[in-house]
């Protein structure tokens, strides 16, 4: 067996062993023998295509949680669904598709992190920055509105993503020099000319 990709011996020790398991949990949602195998090598697809599947403790737990999805993904597809399949999927024990307080809490941290960063940002880079990133106007709607030509725009564009990224690799969003205090802080107009 030299011949198998690590991933091969990966899944041949710590997923294939619990092929029954899969098979008769697909049987339990989906009801149909066939239709459950298929969603079995579905799933099997899925995992295999896992980029961090040695990060996987438990990958059983992982294919039954990707088997109950494709399950749930194929009763929401299809137009007539039997109240049994739906009663077996123990919609109680669904994850709720919403943020946890964690995923919030962290998300607001770092979009905190980069809005300081784009803060200590050049002015002209910041302004093209967020017109791009934030609102998606193009380069030329850009030049339009901030009186400058295309290649000035892109060029800023440029200049702010390489700052922008450099402070985001640092951390925290610090290694932006700040802006002398006499700079303003301009607002950005928004609405179209």
């Amino acid at each position: 067996m030299a011949w198998l990709r690590d991933i091969d011996r990966w899944f041949a020790t710590r997923v294939l062993p619990y092929a029954g398991n899969y098979r008769a949990y697909a049987r339990k949602l989906i009801g149909d023998d066939a239709e459950a195998e298929d969603l079995v090598q579905e799933a099997y697809a899925k995992v295999l295509s896992v980029p961090d599947w040695r990060r996987l403790d438990a990958p059983e737990r992982f294919v039954l949680t990707i088997i109950r999805n494709l399950a749930f993904e194929r009763f929401r597809r299809a137009k007539v669904v039997g109240i049994r399949q739906i009663g077996v999927l123990e919609m109680d024990l669904l994850a709720d598709p919403a943020p946890d307080a964690y995923a919030v809490t962290s998300a607001r941290q770092e979009l905190d992190i980069v809005l300081a960063a784009l803060d200590r940002l050049p002015e002209q880079c910041r302004k093209v920055l967020t017109l791009r990133k934030m609102y998606g106007l193009s380069p030329g709607q850009i030049a339009v509105r901030l009186n400058l030509s295309i290649s000035t725009v892109e060029k800023h564009l440029a200049k702010g993503l390489l700052l922008l990224t450099k402070a985001l690799a640092s951390g925290d969003g610090r290694s932006i020099e700040k802006r002398p205090s006499s700079w303003p802080r301009r607002a950005i107009k928004t609405e179209t000319h």
